[in-house]
């Protein structure tokens, strides 16, 4: 089916999933309401393909006065999200089964978000799928766009090529400053850890953490 990502997803055989921390605003028309209620709170932390729900959930304990909004397309992931914010009660947090680019787009007033944080994202090598990485001009500015100014986007990887890229494009965008890279820097040593991030540790594999601030156009 072609056509806009929204009405792609709002046709899809699968249901939405209906658990007490998941919203699907393209899919079911009563999570509109609730999803932009809830993206109106401030302070507002978006983490974009949160795999192994660890640092998302973390982060909303940690952080417990400000909204944190999680995105997965894996559903697993997402239901394992909903399942430890019941657990423990984080009623500061919610998640999104599907890509996060028509949601920033449609559904994200500029100026809402404080921070976004991009964890171990695929670099996608092959040429033919270099359009699939989450790291575009487009998506960059939208990002900008959306971030207060001050805001911050924390990235990390455990693929040193793909960290010199991801560092390349956003100092080639406009309105991006590196203010801090791995733990030397204080706020990133403070944020919790994802899954991805403790196995590299334990195994030995070098990570790379960078924290970018927007800048006013």
């Amino acid at each position: 089916m072609g056509g806009r990502i929204e009405e792609r997803v709002r046709h899809a055989k699968v249901p939405p999933l209906d658990l007490p921390h998941v919203l699907a605003p393209f899919r079911r028309e009563a999570d509109r309401a609730p999803f932009l209620e809830f993206v109106a709170e401030r302070p507002l932390h978006l983490e974009i393909g949160f795999g192994r729900p660890h640092h998302l959930c973390d982060l909303a304990a940690q952080l417990p006065d400000a909204r944190v909004l999680g995105f997965e397309i894996r559903r697993q992931w997402v239901r394992a999200a909903d399942k430890r914010a019941t657990r423990e009660g984080l009623d500061n947090l919610r998640v999104v089964e599907g890509d996060v680019r028509p949601y920033v787009e449609q559904l994200l007033a500029p100026k809402s978000l404080d921070a976004v944080y991009i964890l171990f994202p695929d670099p996608w090598w092959k040429k033919r799928h270099h359009k699939r990485r989450v790291f575009q001009p487009e998506f960059i500015a939208m990002l900008h766009d959306r971030l207060v100014t001050g805001g911050m986007l924390i990235v990390k990887t455990d693929v040193e090529a793909y960290a010199d890229l991801i560092v390349d494009q956003l100092l080639d965008a406009e309105g991006w400053q590196l203010a801090g890279s791995s733990y030397a820097d204080p706020i990133i040593a403070s944020l919790p850890r994802s899954h991805r991030e403790k196995k590299c540790v334990e195994l030995g594999i070098p990570t790379h953490s960078f924290r970018f601030v927007t800048e006013a156009l």
